[in-house]
């Protein structure tokens, strides 16, 4: 049993970028999850990574828990400030000074100016300047303010405060801090994740003592605080910053003070994988995770400057557009035709052949053979807003002349010009992969109809065999559109009881972590379970996060490849079953528990857009829930993703389609030999008969929908009055009878046996996501 680090399982931390040594290329420093090794790597032209320092605490030591930079000693480079876990009085910051090539270690030890013995148990570290937050769970659940600097080469803390607050004293797990900037001035943030709800403390930088405001702030569903990255943020250009609180889930969260009270909402930064990287991520989805932080204005206004010297490395992370040989660029240089042209100049040498068109007011350019690779150009254009008459006096007496009113756009545009002509596009047959969830219990009368509320693609079953009932509710994810959502209620007809206990149930099928929580639980114990590093050959399963369940749990085999999570004697009053498509297999999890009537049973699905699913279960229970037995398994899935070539696709399927899949190697039809007259010849050649089982979905939608807009909560059970419907469904039925079976998906086949496939005339990666 692993319990809840501060670090989050499995996730890389990346801080930067920087420039450091002044040539040019970009530095970023990463800190992996277990805390052991803080390296400063130099990103080269070409995106590779080149590591130049590293630093691993000595095991006594503990591990590194956060990283923040601030310049301590006036020389206009910033320090590097680390703070660790270990037992040792004031050995939990460690600075570390740039030498001209990486960092060297001030050894010198730091001394408190306050007399005070600091042997604490941090968290994070968050700082303004040289003014210093550090979140301290144990044994006091606070946070301590402090001024860092260096004087005469020794570091030296001074002016600690402490901040307190009753609703976060009394929690449990590890407390989190943070700092920002407003116009009515600067604010402290300490804040406590308790299962799906933040215990927050706001307080004056300036008067630590007394709290401003404290609330108990929902998370909707959103699970363990990355606190390293915790930081500042501007999200609305206004001068004013709020903290930005991101979740290994990938929410990504705004907290800010608005009068007398706080502002929780999604930020802009939500779902984009900018913090949740996996500590096995390669060099370019590290690179790719940068210039998105870059794009959406992440480093915008930093006082170190961290996306210069990135926007001047490699041209190949920036491209923006693809243009083929023997295609034409045409661009138009003006925002809308409204607008006026006064001037246009060229602010860098463009390619060769490329000109503007003043006649069309735009730049034109057809690529040739010298020209494959990456190009880029940049230009300014001066629009005629309106004009104003300036009037003065001369010899001649008045004078009255009218002057226009510019405004300036400068752009800049890189290209990836490529050796070849742009493909057909091919048509694409989605694979199914279903996620469902069913509640099979005694405790349903005959009288309790279930009534859905919800949008396609769900479908509910239910079923009663000899007093077993059966309530389920499934969908196919792959008729989900990208950056799409979709939701569901199943409830009972019976009147709400007065007390309801929740199991939560969240899959983040794109770093396959599975989270279960109990609300009013009596436990208050957060688990954590790996079985990849148990078991190697259980590198397949999610990553299990439990809060609220018994201490009792631990990992265990079963017979059939099950594995447990929890196990016991007891006498159970019904199970719960929920299933998702991985990538190629089928993933479920049963729980046996014994507890009150199912009361209702609510969903939500988000579809990213890189084409991945993260869903949301949550099941009600009158007065009370207690699992007895936790066990989940593997179903080997079918998860070809067929694509045709627009020449082979047969009359009936000629749709042109685009199509990212997440999880699904791509399957390429070649395009059909030339017939032969004889009718015997069809070897080579797809069947017209193939169609595809869902209808296919287009990739980009005009019309986007934040997957994560969907708040569901105990008693939100009225659905949204546009989007949902009432489907009634009869309790009757016949076709289960005990209590553990588990409802899976019946898998459909493939449209085409993989044995008749031919070698691929299109090349496609095996994942198609990029």
């Amino acid at each position: 049993m692993v319990l809840f680090g501060f670090l989050s399982a499995q996730n890389l931390y990346v801080f930067g970028t920087f420039d450091f040594n002044q040539n040019g290329r970009s530095e970023i420093i990463t800190l992996n999850s277990l805390g052991t090794s803080l390296d400063f790597i130099e990103l080269n032209k070409d995106g590779s990574h080149n590591k130049i320092w590293t630093y691993s605490p000595k095991q006594e030591s503990g591990s590194i828990l956060d990283v923040k930079f601030s310049d301590l000693n006036g020389d206009d480079f910033p320090e590097l400030v680390i703070i660790e876990s270990n037992n040792f009085e004031n050995s939990w910051i460690k600075i570390f000074e740039w030498n001209g090539f990486d960092f060297s270690l001030n050894k010198n030890p730091i001394t408190n100016g306050d007399d005070s013995q600091d042997r604490v148990r941090p968290s994070n570290l968050s700082n303004i300047s040289n003014v210093f937050a550090l979140s301290k769970s144990s044994p006091t659940r606070s946070v301590k303010l402090f001024n860092l600097k260096i004087d005469n080469g020794v570091g030296q803390i001074s002016d600690s405060k402490a901040h307190t607050n009753s609703l976060v004293t009394n929690g449990y797990g590890p407390v989190f801090s943070g700092l920002f900037e407003t116009g009515e001035g600067n604010y402290g943030v300490l804040i406590s994740p308790e299962s799906n709800v933040l215990k927050t403390s706001v307080f004056s930088v300036e008067s630590p003592g007394l709290s401003i405001i404290s609330d108990l702030i929902v998370t909707n569903g959103a699970r363990v605080v990355l606190g390293p990255h915790i930081q500042p943020f501007d999200e609305n250009k206004d001068g004013s910053q709020g903290l930005l609180i991101p979740f290994a889930t990938g929410e990504v969260y705004l907290l800010s003070v608005v009068g007398d009270s706080l502002s929780f909402v999604e930020s802009k930064l939500s779902q984009k994988g900018l913090f949740n990287m996996s500590d096995k991520a390669k060099e370019d989805d590290i690179n790719d995770m940068i210039l998105s932080r870059v794009e959406l204005g992440l480093y915008d206004n930093s006082p170190l400057n961290f996306d210069v010297s990135f926007l001047k490395d490699s041209l190949l992370l920036l491209v923006s557009d693809t243009l083929m040989l023997g295609d034409t660029l045409n661009r138009a240089v003006l925002p809308n035709n409204s607008n006026v042209l006064y001037s246009f100049h060229w602010e860098s040498t463009p390619p060769s052949g490329m000109i503007f068109n003043p006649n069309t007011n735009s730049i034109e350019w057809i690529p040739k053979r010298d020209d494959i690779g990456v190009v880029d150009f940049s230009y300014k254009v001066d629009l005629r807003v309106e004009e104003e008459i300036v009037s003065g006096i001369d010899s001649l007496g008045d004078t009255h002349q009218l002057y226009p009113v510019l405004e300036t756009i400068i752009d800049s545009t890189v290209l990836l010009v490529g050796d070849t002509t742009k493909i057909p596009e091919p048509l694409i047959v989605i694979p199914t992969m279903f996620h469902g969830v069913s509640v099979t219990s005694k405790d349903i009368p005959d009288s309790n109809k279930f009534t859905f509320e919800g949008e396609a693609p769900f479908s509910t079953k239910t079923t009663n065999r000899n007093g077993l009932v059966t309530v389920g509710v499934n969908a196919d994810l792959g008729t989900i559109k990208q950056n799409k959502a979709g939701s569901f209620i199943f409830k009972s007809s019976q009147k709400k009881p007065e007390s309801l206990v929740t199991l939560s149930l969240i899959h983040d099928l794109s770093t396959n972590i599975f989270y279960a929580t109990i609300s009013e639980s009596q436990d208050t114990l957060n688990q954590s379970f790996d079985p990849e590093a148990w078991q190697p050959e259980l590198y397949e399963f999610p990553e299990y996060y439990f809060e609220g369940f018994p201490s009792t749990m631990a990992l265990d085999t079963l017979v059939s490849d099950k594995l447990s999570l929890l196990s016991t004697n007891e006498k159970k009053s019904g199970t719960i079953s929920l299933y998702s498509p991985l990538f190629a297999k089928d993933h479920s999890i049963e729980f046996s528990y014994f507890g009150g009537h199912p009361y209702a049973i609510r969903g939500n699905i988000n579809v990213k857009e890189d084409g991945s699913h993260k869903t949301l279960t949550e099941v009600d229970f009158e007065s009370s829930f207690v699992p007895l037995n936790i066990s989940s398994m593997l179903v080997p899935a079918n998860r070809d993703t067929f694509v045709f070539a627009a020449d082979s696709v047969p009359d009936t399927l000629e749709t042109s389609i685009n199509y990212r899949s997440f999880y699904s190697p791509v399957t390429i039809i070649k395009e059909p030999l030339a017939k032969e007259p004889s009718a015997s010849s069809t070897t080579d050649t797809v069947s017209t008969s193939v169609t595809p089982k869902t209808e296919p979905v287009k990739a980009r939608e005009n019309n986007i929908v934040d997957p994560d807009t969907v708040k569901l909560q105990n008693d939100s059970l009225v659905p949204s009055p546009d989007s949902l419907i009432d489907n009634p469904v009869d309790t009757i039925g016949a076709d289960i009878d005990t209590t553990s079976t588990q409802i899976l998906p019946e898998i459909l086949p493939s449209p085409v046996p993989a044995d008749s496939i031919k070698t691929p005339s299109v090349e496609m990666p095996a994942d198609s996501t990029k």
